[in-house]
């Protein structure tokens, strides 16, 4: 067999947090947050896309003090060390695919992001 299959969790109401794949060359992550959650503030530890399959993502970047919102279908690029949180502040369920390329340890980035308040 060629292929390597991952699955992920398709239907939840609660948080779900799973990283999915974790290879030299990719970090795939699948989150799931109910309406009032989100990540902890964070600086991306390698460039990142933010896939976006459900509800709308709440996205505040570096010090800013707008934020911008995205619905399902589109996918947000961030650089390496941007400071961000994503939020579900609008509906019931945000569910999204984090893909990190490179590994973030092919970069200089720590395994996990780094958290600040």
């Amino acid at each position: 067999m060629v292929e390597k299959v991952y699955n992920f969790t398709t239907e939840s109401d609660s948080r779900v947090v799973e990283k999915i794949v974790s290879t030299d060359e990719v970090q795939i992550i699948h989150m799931i947050f109910p309406k009032g959650e989100g990540t902890p503030k964070h600086f991306t530890n390698s460039k990142v896309h933010l896939m976006v399959v459900k509800g709308e993502m709440t996205l505040t970047l570096e010090d800013q003090g707008t934020k911008s919102i995205y619905p399902a279908g589109t996918i947000i690029h961030l650089p390496f060390n941007t400071k961000m949180i994503a939020q579900n502040l609008t509906c019931d369920i945000l569910e999204f695919f984090v893909i990190k390329a490179p590994h973030p340890s092919k970069i200089g980035g720590p395994e996990e992001p780094i958290k600040f308040e």
